[in-house]
């Protein structure tokens, strides 16, 4: 859509709702602009047109949806930051929906309202017992006193639309920090879900919410002198399906599940070998079939210290949880409403932020082993 026809779907709903002559009529102008555009920024497809964002003249709308219509003294009541707030906004969360977030697949999602959350432990596994006529049925997982915290803390920032940035015409490089900011936003989730699965960050296991190693001999999960390769692997794998509840001795592990293993950036190459190699074992002329080929899926953990090579093994999504108080959103205020609006000549500002936490519920589902 060009700019003169953005500016006349404006006047179009102005006139159709009154919108120059009473407030109420400007306030359902302004929302049926909202929605109009943000139709007309989406491909069929629902996909972003942000070409269409770009090629956008916003000194244009300013000066025709602010500056001629007298409204400088009065933003919140122009069409332009309802315009930029859709456009801009969607390239925030665009850019955080495209990014590669392999982290949140390492767990399960659940809604919380708490800054620390509480995750009741359960005694082990109990067992489907043969109930008779008349009798009661017995307690399959009897809640025990164990109980699991997890921290759950707020990242955003601000982004922010200064009157230069329009006069000199660099609203494009506003649009890149936007798309960065949402890729920004899904990289600190991500950065948080794989420092807490491999165990780096301090809290990532809090049982009575003491923070305590989570990968350890005590807690059975720790695998040394085991380095990724054909042996290594068996080792974990065995090691994993032969793990079993605390009381009746069952198995823990569900066979239908596809373990995953996160490597470093330095075994990428490694990892791919073991899982896709037909033959032989990993770089030797062994002619045997390789029994880890599919067997397994894998991501890189990008996060990882360089040379390190560690690497974890397990189904991560039963051992680990990120708690969600608000997903990535986004809000926008008018440089009216702020002291910089006066002092720095902001015209519009965007909050990006999300609040949540990832932390361990449980120590058998996941291994650390190391070289």
């Amino acid at each position: 859509m060009s700019k003169n026809a953005m500016v006349e779907l404006v006047l179009a709903e102005m006139q159709a709702n009154n919108g120059k002559d009473s407030k109420k009529g400007r306030q359902i102008a302004l929302s049926n602009v909202k929605n109009r555009v943000s139709k007309l920024i989406r491909n069929a497809d629902g996909t972003l047109n942000e070409s269409l964002i770009r090629r956008t003249d916003y000194e244009e709308l300013y000066a025709k949806l602010v500056e001629d219509m007298d409204l400088e003294e009065n933003l919140v009541s122009s069409a332009f930051p309802v315009i930029a707030g859709e456009m801009i906004s969607s390239v925030i969360i665009d850019g955080y929906q495209s990014f590669p977030k392999n982290g949140l697949s390492l767990v399960r999602v659940i809604p919380s309202k708490r800054k620390v959350s509480q995750v009741a432990g359960w005694s082990a596994i109990g067992r489907l017992g043969l109930v008779g006529e008349r009798e009661n049925y017995p307690e399959i997982n009897p809640p025990n006193e164990k109980w699991f915290a997890i921290n759950n803390r707020k990242h955003g920032g601000l982004l922010t639309l200064t009157k230069e940035s329009l006069t000199f015409d660099q609203t494009n490089q506003l649009i890149d920090r936007a798309r960065q900011t949402g890729e920004e936003a899904a990289r600190t989730q991500d950065a948080i879900i794989f420092d807490t699965v491999s165990g780096r960050a301090t809290d990532a296991f809090n049982p009575s919410g003491v923070a305590t190693t989570l990968y350890s001999a005590g807690n059975s999960n720790l695998n040394t002198t085991n380095p990724l390769g054909t042996d290594g692997w068996e080792a974990a794998d065995v090691a994993l399906t032969t793990k079993v509840d605390d009381n009746t001795g069952k198995p823990i592990w569900v066979f239908g599940d596809m373990p995953r293993m996160i490597v470093p950036a330095a075994l990428k190459h490694t990892a791919w070998k073991l899982r896709n190699n037909d033959r032989g074992d990993l770089g030797t002329a062994n002619l045997d079939r390789n029994p880890a080929q599919n067997a397994f899926d894998f991501i890189i953990d990008p996060y990882a210290a360089s040379g390190n090579t560690d690497w974890y093994f397990g189904s991560f999504s039963r051992m680990f949880r990120w708690e969600e108080i608000w997903p990535v959103e986004t809000y926008t205020r008018v440089g009216q409403d702020t002291e910089d609006g006066f002092k720095a000549d902001v015209i519009q500002q965007f909050k990006v932020s999300f609040y949540g936490g990832c932390g361990a519920v449980e120590t058998r589902y996941v291994s650390k082993n190391t070289p």
